[in-house]
C-alpha cells in the first residue's frame, strides 16, 4: 500500500492545459448555451480527433466494461464519452460565469439518508469521475435541507494550470488532502459538525489504496474515504449526479443507501469490507451509464507514482 497521497498525478492530455481551458472558456462566456449543446459534438470532435491515444484508451476501458464490440460501434461510444465530458466542463464553466445552473435537476433519494439528517450525523459523500460531478456541489447545496459540503481534494500538479482553475475552485468549500498533514483532522471536524465531507473514490494518487474486483478484473481504489469514516463513525454515502440519457440538459442527483463502516479490532478487515460494497455500487452505475465515466487512462493499470513516493 502507498501511503502518501501525491500532488502529481492527474491523468490529463497534452491538450489538458491553461491555454485550451481558457479558449473552452471563452466559447462558453460568449456562446448561448442553448447553442453550445448543440455544437457540443463539435468541440468534442476536435478533441477526440487531436488525442488519439486517450481515444484509444477509452475504448479499452469501455470494452472492458460493456464487452467486446465492432470497431465503428466502440469509435462511437467512445465518441460520446468526450461528448459527456466536454459538456460536463461546459456546465462547470456556465455556473462558475454567473450563468446560473446550466442544468434542470432532480433529487432522488432523500429517504435514503433522511435519517442521517434528522440525528444531524455527518456524512461523507462519494463519487466518481462521472457526470456532472465538478458542479454536485451546487446541486446539492441548491437543496437547502442539505448541510454543507466540503470537498477533500488534491492539489492541482501543474501550476499555470491550478492558478487557472483556482478561479472556479475558490467558490468551493474545499480541504486540499495534500497541503497539510493535518488535512485528515480538519475533515474529521467537519464531520463532527454535522456537516457533509465530498471525496472522489475512483482515482487513487500514492495513498494507500487496495485491489478490489471491478468489471472482472482487480483495480485499484483509495481508501481513505473508509478510514475517515471508520474513525468518525460518520457513513459513506454513494452520490452520482448523471445526465439523463438522450437529454444532456437534465440531471439526476442519485443518492444510494449509506454504507456504515465497522470499527472492530481489525482495521484493514472494516475498511477492505466497506470499500468492497462502495466498489460495488460503483460498478453498477459505471455499468449503467458508461458513456459519463470519464478516466482517460487504464483504469486497471494506472500510471506509477512518481519516483521517490514508494512503491
Amino acid at each position: 500500500m502507498h501511503n502518501q497521497q501525491v500532488a502529481g498525478r492527474a491523468f490529463r492530455h497534452r491538450f489538458e492545459g491553461p491555454f485550451w481551458r481558457r479558449v473552452f472558456l471563452a466559447g462558453v462566456r460568449n456562446i448561448p448555451q442553448s447553442v453550445q449543446r448543440a455544437s457540443m459534438p463539435l468541440w468534442a470532435g476536435i478533441f477526440y480527433t487531436l488525442v488519439p491515444s486517450a481515444r484509444r484508451v477509452v475504448e479499452r476501458n469501455l470494452e472492458r466494461v460493456l464487452g467486446p464490440t465492432t470497431p465503428g460501434l466502440a469509435k462511437a461510444r467512445s465518441f460520446r464519452v468526450f461528448v459527456n465530458y466536454a459538456q460536463a466542463i461546459t456546465n462547470m464553466y456556465a455556473l462558475h460565469l454567473g450563468q446560473g445552473v446550466p442544468v434542470e435537476t432532480e433529487f432522488e433519494g432523500y429517504e435514503q439518508i433522511k435519517h442521517i439528517l434528522d440525528e444531524k450525523r455527518g456524512a461523507i459523500a462519494i463519487t466518481g469521475h462521472m457526470g456532472y460531478w465538478q458542479i454536485t456541489p451546487f446541486l446539492m447545496a441548491a437543496r437547502k435541507w442539505l448541510p454543507p459540503m466540503t470537498m477533500a481534494m488534491a492539489e492541482e500538479p501543474n501550476r499555470a494550470l491550478g492558478e487557472f482553475e483556482e478561479q472556479f475552485r475558490a467558490k468551493h468549500r474545499i480541504v486540499y488532502t495534500t497541503s497539510s498533514p493535518f488535512a485528515t483532522i480538519e475533515l474529521a471536524n467537519i464531520l463532527r459538525r454535522g456537516e457533509f465531507v465530498g471525496m472522489q473514490i475512483d482515482r487513487h494518487m500514492g495513498a494507500a489504496h487496495i485491489m478490489l474486483p471491478f468489471c472482472g478484473r482487480p483495480a485499484p481504489f483509495p481508501i481513505g474515504s473508509a478510514t475517515l469514516a471508520r474513525a468518525t463513525g460518520s457513513p459513506l454515502v454513494p452520490v452520482f449526479a448523471l445526465a439523463r440519457k438522450g437529454n444532456r440538459k437534465k440531471c439526476t442527483v442519485l443518492v444510494e443507501k449509506p454504507i456504515e463502516v465497522a470499527h472492530t479490532r481489525n482495521r484493514d478487515a472494516d475498511v477492505r469490507a466497506a470499500m468492497e460494497k462502495v466498489v460495488e455500487v460503483y460498478e453498477r452505475y459505471v455499468r449503467t451509464y458508461p458513456e459519463q465515466w470519464f478516466n482517460f487512462y487504464d483504469f486497471w493499470n494506472p500510471p506509477a507514482p512518481p519516483v521517490g513516493h514508494g512503491a
